[in-house]
């Protein structure tokens, strides 16, 4: 082996699952904070105990966007950067609003 050939560096076991449980705290921790973030969100807008029936809601060309297109925007932000917070707090917010409505997709058609 020559100089500038550098071996892959070796890791016991201890620090390997210490790695894996600091990166699972993280994403746990990111995806709890997307629920936390879509539960204050429909808060924000519906009322405390989501009481309100009619609400501000944003419609373009026949098409309500639902706040969860945030979590899609974070997943696809999430690919090109910081994977680790960023697709679990998308992922935490796309389940949480569909804990709530019901619903998976961002879109909804309306007439």
């Amino acid at each position: 082996m020559s100089h500038s050939e550098n071996p892959a560096p070796v890791h016991t076991r201890a620090a390997f699952l210490k790695l894996l449980s600091r990166r699972a705290a993280v994403a746990g921790g990111a995806f709890a904070g997307g629920l936390a973030t879509d539960a204050v969100w429909a808060r924000l807008v519906r009322g405390v105990r989501l009481e309100r029936e009619q609400y501000p809601t944003a419609v373009v060309g026949g098409w309500r966007i639902h706040h969860n297109v945030v979590g899609y925007l974070l997943l696809i932000a999430g690919v090109l950067w910081r994977p680790l917070l960023l697709i679990p707090a998308g992922l935490g917010m796309i389940v949480g609003h569909r804990r709530r409505d019901r619903l998976w997709w961002f879109l909804e058609r309306v007439e």
